[in-house]
């Protein structure tokens, strides 16, 4: 895996793939988190990824999945979660007039460019970032770290 290029930005499906323990994703993430830590790099969020990770363990009622999100996406010394303001919505109308995106994705990626992330980590195929910012989708990183059968 290349090294990635900071500040970056997670997108929803980072989380719920890293709480619940995908196991298709788990050792990437790993590697990702990893680096991170190590090169310290500069991570954000949007406080949206704690609402849209909730809704499956809101409606299971499961409490200690809950518990594991609301712990997980909060600031710490490797994420910084930025409230979704007005300017951040403003910019929002911006992005999804101009990639044609839907509302929840063009705030996160508003969010993204407000902080100036250079990176987008996602595993979302309809999110286009803008022009300047790198896409990593997660099943692309997984591909090419697996040894292909010739």
């Amino acid at each position: 895996m290349d090294r990635l290029e900071s500040p970056i930005y997670f997108d929803t499906n980072v989380f719920i793939y890293s709480i619940e323990g995908h196991e298709d994703y788990a050792a990437l993430l790993e590697q990702i988190f990893n680096q991170i830590f190590e090169d310290k790099l500069d991570v954000f969020t949007s406080e949206l990824t704690l609402a849209e990770c909730l809704v499956k363990p809101v409606k299971d009622n499961n409490d200690e999945a809950i518990q594991q999100y609301e712990i997980h996406i909060q600031d710490n010394s490797a994420l910084t979660v930025k409230p979704v303001t007005r300017n951040i919505l403003k910019r929002s109308a911006h992005v999804r007039s101009e990639l044609g995106l839907k509302l929840p994705d063009a705030i996160h990626m508003a969010t993204a460019i407000e902080q100036g992330c250079k990176t987008f980590i996602t595993n979302d195929r309809k999110l286009k970032a803008p022009e300047g910012m790198k896409q990593i989708y997660l099943k692309d990183l997984l591909d090419s770290d697996t040894p292909q059968n010739s």
